[in-house]
């Protein structure tokens, strides 16, 4: 049992800190790349990588999960392409910091969708949230950027894309509907590229950037997600995964994207708060 709870742990933890390493990639690659040509980039390999991983099951499966798959990747797209274009318009910790809250929506729209009393772990979670959200983005009027409400967007159809695949997985198979709705975001995004757009040159640093976000921010972290929560329970796994705006924070103040300022440190650390509340909370209920 032991072994099990340090795998889960180990797996979890890298998930964490791959996606926290995605917001600066990401950054560094929309100054070249339109938003929608990194989002088909990475979702044909991880499409590609996890096809190759679970094809028999979804030679299996493919007429049951299609629709549940199409509905879950069109609310994926819709999560991706705000955070992707959002992160031009704001820095990668507030990028990380404000997709964070997806815990707490997902606390919110369970409850309403339940109705449920909101657990008050969760109701203290979103007032830290809130606190938090305004420690980072104060800038001396009570006003958000458009990077940080697409962002707050994005965490949104984050949590929906949560709740409606926990829906999903009870009837259809779940390596199925990864594999479609990664297909879907895959052709979609390419369809969505404006055409007056040259084609991708895939430079070394390009070519690099996009391969760590398709293989590993996606299809390898996805696949280690997976895995652990076959070991580690929901609130478990949310708790740990929590630990990604932080990741993300290391390597952007690290690495000079931005400096360590008590805005964002104090921020953090209450939103982070915040979404540990929230899952504990949410397994309270």
């Amino acid at each position: 049992m032991k072994k099990h709870f340090y795998q889960a742990n180990l797996l979890l933890i890298i998930t964490a800190l791959v996606w926290g390493s995605s917001f600066i990639i990401v950054k560094d690659s929309l100054e070249l790349l339109h938003p929608m040509q990194i989002i088909a980039s990475r979702f044909t390999l991880a499409f590609f990588i996890t096809f190759l991983a679970y094809h028999r099951t979804v030679f299996q499966n493919w007429r049951s999960s299609l629709l549940p798959g199409i509905i879950l990747g069109i609310i994926l797209i819709l999560g991706f392409t705000t955070q992707t274009i959002g992160l031009k318009y704001t820095s990668p910790s507030t990028s990380a910091l404000l997709t964070g809250l997806n815990v707490i929506f997902v606390a919110l729209f369970d409850s309403i969708l339940s109705k449920k009393k909101l657990p008050t772990r969760s109701l203290l979670g979103i007032i830290t949230a809130t606190i938090g959200l305004t420690f980072i983005t104060w800038t001396g009027r009570p006003t958000l950027g458009l990077g940080d409400l697409l962002t707050i967007a994005c965490a949104v159809f984050f949590a929906l894309h949560i709740i409606a695949t926990g829906q999903a997985i009870k009837f259809y198979d779940p390596k199925a509907l990864v594999v479609i709705q990664f297909a879907f975001v895959a052709i979609f995004s390419w369809l969505l590229i404006p055409s007056s757009l040259p084609p991708i040159n895939y430079d070394l640093k390009i070519g690099c950037s996009l391969i760590y976000l398709g293989i590993f921010s996606t299809g390898l972290a996805f696949f280690c997600q997976t895995l652990a929560q076959r070991l580690a329970s929901p609130v478990h796994t949310a708790i740990i995964l929590s630990t990604e705006p932080a990741f993300a924070t290391l390597f952007s103040v690290s690495l000079g994207y931005e400096p360590l300022t008590f805005k964002l440190v104090v921020g953090g650390l209450l939103i982070i708060t915040s979404m540990i509340l929230s899952s504990i909370g949410e397994s309270s209920s």
